[in-house]
């Protein structure tokens, strides 16, 4: 699972006084004003994020926001978002926004409103680039470390959010540089000296999970308070590390444990008031994953066919609020 986002491209300031500014993409600037009155805020210049049956729309500016409002489009239950704002909000609990009793009596109090899924923005060739560059290091296995992470860093800088705030990945090679490199030789393990391939399972699970608890870790977003962190257990990795394998005998069950170990690292993401879920069937990650090994027989459409078996599986990653 690996957008993450740029980081340099959308970093928020804050100054504690009676005025607060924050910059944006170098597309937009929100500023607020304390008017001295309770509740009183004054947004100018801003853009916004709103959800329409459970799908991300925008970023559309301020006046446009308004006009959607004075349309009835965006109503007081609506949720938005903006820089600066911790989370989705309806509209007409955010002061200034929406003037008091403009809700519409037939609208619900509390609407439905699921996760929406991240949205992969990378291109095709430079997708088959990067993915090249990872598969060299590992197989070179010393340059390992920094390729992985470049990739990883590229990755998520082409992944967006649902809820508009860049992510970005902050780790450096040099973090865990012995579990990358570890990790990349114990492939060559069973090559190199066959009663030793067993060793493959039990640490690939230690050393995949030392790379997947550094990988959440170092993600970064706009407004971001505690550290992600991924919670579960080596036990647990490696008893998914062994149903993937045993999966194999069935020929096809192992798109069914993909899918699932998926959902379980996700539910294991903590330290957000955001949930990461995975919503791909085994099914879809099947049928999808047949048709790209047949056009591989033919080399050519490889570019073409792994991109977009790599944006599905990107797309299927949802993010929503914690139940």
């Amino acid at each position: 699972m690996p957008r993450y986002l740029a980081s340099s491209a959308a970093l928020p300031r804050m100054l504690t006084n009676r005025n607060r500014w924050y910059a944006r993409d170098k597309r937009s600037a929100l500023r607020y004003r304390d008017t001295g009155q309770l509740g009183a805020t004054v947004m100018t210049d801003r853009v916004w994020y709103y959800a329409v049956g459970g799908n991300r729309q925008g970023p559309v500016p301020d006046a446009e926001l308004h006009g959607k409002i004075a349309s009835g489009e965006i109503r007081a239950d609506t949720l938005v978002w903006s820089a600066g704002m911790t989370d989705w909000t309806k509209a007409g609990e955010i002061p200034g926004l929406i003037s008091a009793g403009v809700v519409p009596l037939d609208v619900p109090l509390t609407p439905a409103f699921g996760p929406m899924p991240l949205k992969p923005v990378f291109g095709i060739w430079e997708l088959l680039g990067w993915g090249l560059l990872a598969l060299i290091g590992q197989l070179l296995v010393i340059p390992s470390p920094w390729t992985t992470t470049a990739f990883y860093r590229w990755l998520i800088s082409r992944i967006e959010v649902p809820n508009g705030r860049s992510v970005h990945f902050d780790g450096d090679a040099l973090d865990i540089w012995y579990v990358i490199i570890a990790n990349a030789a114990l492939a060559y393990v069973g090559l190199v000296y066959t009663p030793l391939g067993w060793l493959q399972l039990p640490l690939g699970a230690l050393f995949n999970l030392l790379i997947l608890r550094w990988l959440v870790s170092k993600l970064r977003w706009e407004g971001q308070g505690d550290t992600l962190r991924f919670d579960g257990s080596y036990w647990a990795l490696l008893g998914w590390s062994v149903l993937s394998l045993l999966s194999i005998i069935t020929i096809i069950g192992w798109a069914w444990v993909v899918t699932a170990s998926m959902r379980w690292i996700c539910r294991h993401v903590e330290g957000s008031s955001q949930q990461l879920s995975f919503v791909g069937s085994g099914w879809g990650f099947l049928w999808r994953t047949l048709v790209y090994a047949i056009s591989a027989v033919f080399i050519i459409p490889i570019p073409w066919t792994f991109a977009w078996l790599m944006r599905w599986m990107v797309s299927q990653f949802h993010l929503g609020a914690r139940a």
